[in-house]
């Protein structure tokens, strides 16, 4: 996957119409609540095998910090 499909696969698992890019505040959006955390960590460890928790995202400030941790 690329950092484009990335992004696109992402405003899916959001559910939002709001172009994303890496440099998303997490925080700016509205659909970003812990049911979407849950949904991203299925997404990452669905297309990239790799397994996150809860902790992990509140480190996570932006698009780009989930995409890293997904290894892009």
């Amino acid at each position: 996957m690329n950092k484009e499909e990335f992004l696109t696969q992402m405003q899916d698992v959001l559910q939002t119409e709001e172009e994303l890019s890496f440099d998303t505040v997490l925080d700016d959006l509205v659909e970003w609540d812990s049911l979407s955390v849950m949904a991203t960590m299925a997404f990452l460890e669905t297309s990239f095998n790799v397994k996150t928790n809860m902790n992990d995202y509140k480190s996570m400030k932006t698009i780009g910090d989930i995409a890293r941790k997904a290894g892009l």
